[in-house]
């Protein structure tokens, strides 16, 4: 976790974002969930675009940054 968000390029398609906070790739997810009974949290991204995700873990509007960090 960090105190700003992970800002990611993302094409139309799905995304997996990372929930669990193992992945070596946050904050997409990459498996290493497997038997922790958490999973990924999956974003339709209907157009290429920028996206602000969360990496404190105190957002209220999650995957997403909310800007909680700042209150940290």
């Amino acid at each position: 976790m960090q105190k700003q968000p992970y800002i990611i390029e993302c094409d139309a398609g799905k995304v997996a974002v990372c929930a669990c906070g193992k992945s070596a790739n946050l904050p997409r997810c990459d498996g290493s969930h497997k038997g922790s009974g958490v999973g990924p949290t999956i974003i339709d991204v209907e157009e290429k675009k920028t996206l602000a995700i969360c990496g404190c873990g105190h957002t209220g509007n999650a995957p997403y940054c909310d800007g909680s960090h700042s209150k940290l």
